[in-house]
């Protein structure tokens, strides 16, 4: 199958001999991220599946999906069986996969609603990221140049990495970041400014909350916990 712009200027064979951990794997510069990864590791579903495409022109368009983690954003199968990229995404007001709901923003790209507190949704969004890169040194070993816990985005949306430099290598690692969207259908990177701006009028309470729970906003349980409390106040 022809992944159209999932090129990544990627030509060396894949070196995966050595993994960091179960699931952070070594990506030699000059290799293609579609061989390293099985289908199931770089889509959200095992297939493409049945889904819905709206318009905000009221439009209504049916479509094989699913969403790409290396590109962070929904798929289609064409005619020609052929992996598409959506165009005219700003026109989306959101896709339906299966029993799931994606919304799109210019900056985050597709994000996958999981819960609802009130007129605030919680939102969900896997990504292939880069975790840090090491420089091929004497007598073929690596040396990390990055932390491990510093995380940025591996691809952009066309699917496309900056090269780096000679035989260095990409660390690689599944990821996920959460989002809230408001009843405008905007999306707000999860954290304490954001859930105060998405309930406004409980400011104080909130920020007591906060005082009295440490929440790590990477952690599904505690985001959910403090969206909870804010949508029963």
């Amino acid at each position: 199958m022809r992944h159209l712009l999932f090129l990544l200027s990627f030509a060396v064979q894949i070196c995966v001999q050595a993994q960091v951990s179960n699931d952070v794997v070594r990506v030699k510069n000059g290799s293609d991220i579609t061989k390293l990864m099985p289908f199931t590791d770089r889509f959200q579903y095992e297939s493409f599946k049945d889904g819905k495409v709206f318009f905000r022109n009221g439009r209504v368009v049916n479509a094989k999906l699913n969403y790409s983690l290396p590109h962070g954003e929904v798929q289609f199968v064409d005619a020609k069986k052929d992996t598409m990229i959506l165009t005219d995404k700003n026109f989306i007001s959101k896709i339906t996969i299966a029993a799931d709901t994606f919304f799109y923003s210019e900056k985050h790209g597709h994000v996958r609603k999981i819960a609802d507190f009130g007129d605030v949704g919680l939102a969900e969004k896997q990504f292939i990221a880069q975790i840090g890169s090491e420089r091929h040194s004497a007598y073929n070993q690596y040396t990390s140049t990055s932390a491990i816990s510093t995380y940025s985005s591996f691809t952009n949306s066309s699917g496309m990495q900056q090269a780096l430099e000679g035989n260095d290598k990409v660390l690689i690692k599944k990821r996920a970041v959460y989002f809230f969207i408001d009843k405008n259908q905007d999306l707000h990177l999860a954290n304490k400014g954001s859930i105060l701006k998405v309930f406004p009028k409980h400011k104080k309470a909130i920020n007591q909350y906060f005082k009295d729970n440490k929440t790590e906003f990477e952690d599904l349980k505690e985001i959910s916990a403090a969206l909870e409390y804010a949508s029963s106040l």
